[in-house]
Parts: C-alpha cells; structure tokens; sequence
C-alpha cells in the first residue's frame, strides 16, 4: 500500500517540522541549517534533522556524522529482456523506443537496452509481439541513517548517478525520519529540514506538510525573482513564512529592495547575516560556523536570527 506522505505526518507523531528552502542553489541553506540545529540544541530542544538535498547531501560534512543505517531506495522501472532466444529481430521495440535507449546489435540481432537511458515507459515491452521484454524495479538510491558529533539524528537520501524520481526519495527520507523519531526517547520537538535548491519535485517534497518555512535569500539582481517563485510554491503548504537576507552587506542597494519587497508583502523578515569569509573556512573544515567562530558577527546573527524563530513558530 502506498502511503499519503500528509496524512503518514500527522498519524505518526506531532512536532514542529519547519524547512529551510531558497529557490536557487549556493545561498547558503545547509550552513543555516548546521547553525540552527546547534542553536535548537543549546535551547534544549530535541530535534532530528533531514537533508533532502538527495542530489548532492552535505549536511552530514558540516555535522560531521556517523552512518548508522543504510536502506536501498527501489522507486523506478527500467526494460528487460525476459529471455533473448525468444527474440524474433523484428526490431519494433528499437523503432519505437521514444527514448533512444535501444540500440540494435547487428551481431547477435537482438535489442541491446541502454539501462541509464530508459525511462521505463513500457513502451517497448508492450510493442514487442513476443512478449520478450518487461518492466523491472531498479535500485535508484540509498536512505541514510546518520548521527552527528553533537547527538542528534540526520537522515538523507542518495539518489544514485543518472537515476531520477529524486522527489520520490526525499518523501520517503521524510517518512524514514518520522520512523525513527517515534522511537527516539526522548522524542523530537524540532524536524529540520534542508531542503534542494530550484522549485522542482524534490522541492515539493520538502515542503511537503512543513509547519513553518523559511526561505533564504540574497542580495543579487535576481533574488525578487526566486524570492517569487519559491513563494508560489511554499504557500500551497502553509502561510507560516519568514525569510532570512544571507550576506545581506554584499549589496546594499539589493537588500534593500528586497525588505521593502517582504514589507509590501506582508512577508515575515527573520533577519539579516553578514558576508565572513570564515564561514567557507568552517565549511572547509567540516565544523559548523557555531562551533568555528562563536563569537563572530555572523554567528551573533544566527542568535538574533534563532530567537525570533522560536518566537515565530510559538505564535
């Protein structure tokens, strides 16, 4: 049975599950992310944490994390050939493949299926008139169970090179997370989340019954413009909003713009963090820019920054 992702939320346990999306890749989620998980920590408050960026997973490298578990992911349908004596040459299936995934091979006059190309569409294995091909379950990738430095559980995807289905994965690294938080003692407050960049299915996933959202921003020419879209997105799911300005003194004149935008939007401003390059050298390091430079501007941000989240998801 397949299970609804909303209602599989709100059976199995009540925590707040908040998400932190951008629009746009290289803002700076996973280091936001890493410093509020440790903030959550020093507050007290039991947390488990996702990383749904299952295209590229780091946030275990800033958290420096322990694998514990590993599940394979079986989410897509690639062609097969049943048996190739059966196999006739009449070539329907190479012509009618819509995908180029099957190229003939003249020698042994037989279809040669291209696994990392097929989209399983199921095309050629209804065509053939012998029946010689069907439709098979393929690994796509692997659930990881991990545990940081500093106590608490993070779970990711890894979606294997060439595969898609990348959404299917994160709802399911969101299940698994809830999983494991039902038998956590003591249970989780928080469900952070890490979310992919751009808008697409993954995205959806993430923000898949979040409770509360927070979208990361910068100051560039184009920042309204994600702001946008990912605003588009995340209010199919919930009103609880606030966006956080990263490197918000790069380009005064921008940030600018972009407060009076959330002003004229009734958008819910968390606050602003400064450009440090120690936050690269944290990054490089593998340690979290809490832990790195506790008392640099940066970090006094991410306090100013946590404060207000806790009031906003108290409200």
């Amino acid at each position: 049975m397949k299970r609804s992702l909303r209602n599989y939320w709100r059976v199995k346990i009540k925590l707040k599950k908040i998400t932190i999306v951008s629009g746009k890749g290289g803002v700076g989620k996973t280091t936001t992310t890493s410093a509020l998980s440790l903030l959550f920590k020093e507050a007290r408050e039991n947390l488990i944490l996702v990383d749904c960026d299952v295209d590229a997973p780091n946030l275990s490298i800033v958290l420096n994390c322990e694998e514990l578990e590993r599940k394979e992911i079986f989410s897509a349908e690639k062609a097969f050939l049943t048996e190739e004596s059966c196999c006739i040459g009449c070539k329907t299936c190479f012509e009618k493949c819509p995908e180029d995934a099957i190229i003939w091979d003249k020698e042994n006059d037989r279809p040669d299926i291209q696994i990392l190309f097929c989209e399983g569409c199921g095309v050629c294995a209804f065509s053939c008139p012998e029946n010689c091909i069907e439709l098979r379950q393929v690994k796509t990738g692997n659930l990881i169970k991990q545990q940081s430095e500093y106590g608490f559980i993070v779970v990711t995807g890894e979606i294997k090179i060439g595969e898609g289905n990348s959404g299917k994965i994160v709802a399911e690294a969101k299940m698994w997370a809830l999983d494991i938080a039902k038998e956590l003692n003591p249970k989780p407050d928080i469900l952070l989340s890490d979310g992919p960049p751009g808008v697409g299915c993954p995205v959806i996933a993430s923000l898949s019954d979040s409770d509360y959202i927070i979208l990361l921003t910068e100051p560039n020419p184009a920042a309204i413009h994600d702001l946008e879209r990912v605003l588009e997105l995340a209010y199919h799911f919930t009103e609880n909003i606030g966006v956080i300005i990263n490197k918000a003194d790069l380009f005064p004149k921008s940030t600018n713009n972009i407060k009076n935008y959330l002003k004229k939007n009734n958008l819910v401003h968390l606050g602003d963090v400064p450009l440090d390059n120690r936050v690269a050298h944290a990054v490089a390091e593998g340690i979290s820019i809490i832990k790195f430079a506790p008392e640099s501007k940066v970090v006094k941000s991410f306090r100013g920054i946590f404060q207000r989240i806790q009031n906003f998801i108290k409200e």
